[in-house]
């Protein structure tokens, strides 16, 4: 080969080299060019992204800060209330965390601003409750200074009622006291006017009898013989008591200091005027009574029993009162 034509194959080769070499630096040149827009792009796109999460930061924040800020001037001086306003900004600081998280991450920044919209949205129902309550509050706080004014003017109108109560009980106390004294002058009158209207039994006269078969009564003076005894008396007059029927007790007591009495031959009991006592009688008379002596009055008692002997006291009443005594002896 000569070489002339060694040179040009080399010239040949180097050509095809200088062409290869020139296509793949073209070929270089376009995949940086390429390379270099994908950077720049995705450069774009981070800036962009981190210039929106700041943007989502910003307003995570300040959305936070207003509604802190608009939660404690809803403070008030009642701890029930307060207590809420503290629970809803816990509340309040969890859901910003979460918020954060989201715009942290970097794709969840549309669920993250959605979520900043639901936390003003929960502010405002925050705010809406606190206010109710306090609303509630004050007029609770109303009701409670009326009541407060009720109660002060039903303690003035008890303390009131209560000393017109005690004046009254003092009052009464004195009306009490003068209507025993009056009650005590007047049973003492009274007693008066019933005793000054009892009438008196005079000239009483008791006498021992045995009576016979055929009926006729014989003056006896021992205690083995006689089986009836007579008390017989007159009624003096008595201008005082009112004239009618009066009833005259005759009370026979034996020497024993007992009463003779049987209930069936029409004995009985009585109340004292003097002493209120019960006592016992043997029997008693009725008479109509005018106002004047009235003489013979008789009552004769008929036990069916033996007589003791001993001193044997009689007494007379009327109208509860002793009127009349005497006594006689069976030997």
């Amino acid at each position: 080969m000569s070489s002339t034509n060694s040179q040009k194959k080399t010239n040949t080769n180097l050509l095809i080299a200088a062409g290869i070499a020139i296509v793949a630096l073209l070929g270089l040149n376009g995949y940086l060019l390429t390379t270099k827009n994908t950077i720049q792009s995705d450069y774009t796109a981070l800036s962009e992204q981190s210039a929106e999460q700041k943007a989502a930061f910003d307003d995570l924040e300040l959305n936070f800060n207003e509604a802190n800020a608009q939660l404690e001037e809803m403070r008030t001086n009642n701890a029930e209330l307060n207590t809420l306003i503290d629970e809803q900004k816990e509340k309040l600081a969890a859901q910003k965390k979460k918020i954060a998280r989201l715009i942290a991450n970097g794709r969840n920044l549309k669920k993250a601003k959605a979520e900043i919209e639901n936390m003003n949205a929960q502010l405002a129902q925050y705010v809406n409750e606190i206010n109710q309550l306090k609303e509630q509050n004050a007029q609770l706080v109303s009701a409670n200074e009326g009541l407060t004014q009720d109660k002060a003017m039903l303690t003035s109108k008890v303390e009131e009622a209560t000393a017109t109560n005690e004046s009254l009980k003092t009052e009464k106390s004195a009306l009490e006291t003068e209507k025993k004294k009056l009650s005590s002058t007047n049973d003492m009158l009274s007693k008066k006017v019933t005793a000054a209207s009892a009438i008196k039994a005079l000239d009483i006269a008791v006498t021992p009898v045995k009576v016979r078969k055929s009926g006729k009564e014989v003056k006896k003076r021992y205690a083995k013989s006689i089986d009836k005894v007579n008390v017989c008396f007159n009624a003096d007059a008595n201008r005082v008591t009112d004239g009618g029927m009066e009833t005259f007790y005759i009370r026979i007591i034996n020497p024993m200091g007992e009463t003779l009495a049987i209930e069936n031959l029409g004995s009985g009991t009585i109340t004292s005027s003097d002493t209120g006592d019960e006592i016992r009688y043997t029997k008693k008379v009725e008479v109509q009574y005018d106002n004047q002596v009235q003489n013979d009055i008789c009552v004769g008692w008929n036990p069916g029993t033996d007589f003791m002997k001993g001193v044997y006291e009689v007494e007379i009443f009327n109208k509860g009162y002793v009127t009349g005594r005497t006594s006689f002896k069976l030997k």
